[in-house]
């Protein structure tokens, strides 16, 4: 996950680099780069999500909530590999009911 994180971001960061470097660059391109920005956002979100996750496997705190020390459910992190909670994994599970 975190080599396919990396690999989307470089790939996105070079479309943003292409529109702001672009002669035809102007306001219509405004709305796609805004969008581009976003979405390298994201996915700079994510690959931080993953490389904690990583680094708690590490040091052997992978599955514990970070608000109760508290162990988190195998099941749910299975879906949520990334959670850092319960109440965040309680939430990923709304939002699919």
């Amino acid at each position: 996950m975190k080599r396919e994180l990396k690999a989307r971001l470089k790939q996105e960061q070079n479309r943003l680099y292409r529109m702001e470097t672009s002669e035809e660059y102007g306001l219509v391109m405004s709305e796609e780069e805004a969008k581009r920005k976003t979405l390298l956002h994201h996915i700079q979100e994510d690959l931080k999500d993953v490389e904690r996750a990583l680094l708690k496997m590490e040091i052997g705190m992978y599955g514990v909530c970070e608000e109760t020390g508290k162990l988190l459910p195998l099941e749910q992190l299975r879906i949520m590999p990334t959670a850092r909670t319960a109440d965040e994994l309680l939430y990923e599970r709304l939002k699919t009911v």
